[in-house]
């Protein structure tokens, strides 16, 4: 357990630091390097903390290389007398008297039970039921709210039987050279389609018709963030965030995750978009942002924006 504290107290200091360097280093070479090789190191860093353990391998109680060491026996010289064994001290009770044996006065002196003690619980202890407390809430807020998605989709979410949505849908895969690709529901109370779920991911659409051109980007905006299975990231940095929920740079950790997907996302859209269109594109995303408040994400690992 202490080393488990121990190690845990290691990675969240390594992770502090490692968080502040990739949200600095963000911000002064964003125009030399795409947020898809953030994501890489964001993956990279979550990998890592996602196992609190330590990967060095621990050390066996006997070495690796053993040296049989000869047993040495000590002998006497010959002629030379032992030395005198000296006698065990003698109690300092009176002959014929013991502790349980009655003595001159003929009393016995009962031998009484300890007083038992309350079991105390070390800090070492507390601090682990502490943290332990701590990441139980964590997962089972962020576990609690997946599963509100997921029941809120099998009550209002129904499958697209528009063949012109069908079609753009199957025209941007084929472009795309998707080989899966996600369930297209259209679900009840959404406000911009969004890509939801971890083992099934579907892409739910707004029961408000769209223009050509914003389903056209809407999509495209969509399916990259299923090809570079974004969602996996975002559960695994909520699982990161639920093991060092003291830690605050954690927390920030995944927000800023969340934001470079959609930045490597945008990227890839606009290397497959001309020039002509990147101003309808960003127009589409900015009218979603405008429509789409913070209260209204999902804050759980199978739905994102």
């Amino acid at each position: 357990m202490r080393e488990f504290l121990f190690t845990l107290t290691g990675l969240t200091l390594g992770g502090s630091a490692a968080v502040c360097l990739l949200a600095l280093a963000g911000r002064s070479t964003r125009a030399r390097y795409g947020a898809r090789w953030r994501c890489l190191a964001w993956l990279l860093l979550c990998l890592r903390l996602a196992v609190p353990f330590s990967l060095l391998p621990v050390l066996q109680s006997r070495a690796l290389i053993q040296v049989p060491v000869p047993a040495v026996s000590i002998q006497q010289p010959s002629g030379q007398r032992p030395l005198p064994v000296p006698a065990p001290e003698q109690s300092a009770q009176t002959p014929g008297t013991s502790p349980n044996r009655p003595g001159a006065s003929g009393q016995t002196t009962p031998d009484l039970p300890a007083p038992q003690q309350a079991p105390t619980r070390s800090p070492v202890q507390l601090l682990f039921l502490l943290w332990l407390t701590g990441a139980a809430a964590v997962l089972i807020w962020n576990l609690a709210a997946h599963l509100r998605l997921l029941a809120y989709l099998r009550r209002w979410a129904a499958p697209v039987h528009d063949p012109q949505i069908l079609l753009s849908f199957q025209q941007l895969k084929d472009r795309m050279k998707l080989e899966r690709s996600p369930r297209l529901l259209i679900c009840q109370g959404l406000k911009v389609p969004m890509l939801a779920g971890v083992i099934r991911p579907a892409l739910l659409l707004p029961p408000e018709p769209l223009s050509q051109q914003e389903l056209h980007c809407s999509l495209l905006h969509e399916l990259p963030h299923f090809r570079r299975r974004d969602i996996w990231l975002r559960a695994l940095a909520l699982w990161v965030k639920a093991l060092y929920w003291f830690n605050p740079l954690c927390w920030l950790m995944e927000r800023l995750i969340q934001r470079d997907t959609e930045l490597a996302c945008d990227e890839e859209v606009l290397s497959l978009l001309s020039p002509e269109e990147h101003a309808a594109y960003g127009q589409t995303i900015l009218s979603a942002a405008a429509r789409l408040r913070p209260a209204d994400q999902a804050d759980s690992p199978g739905g994102r924006p």
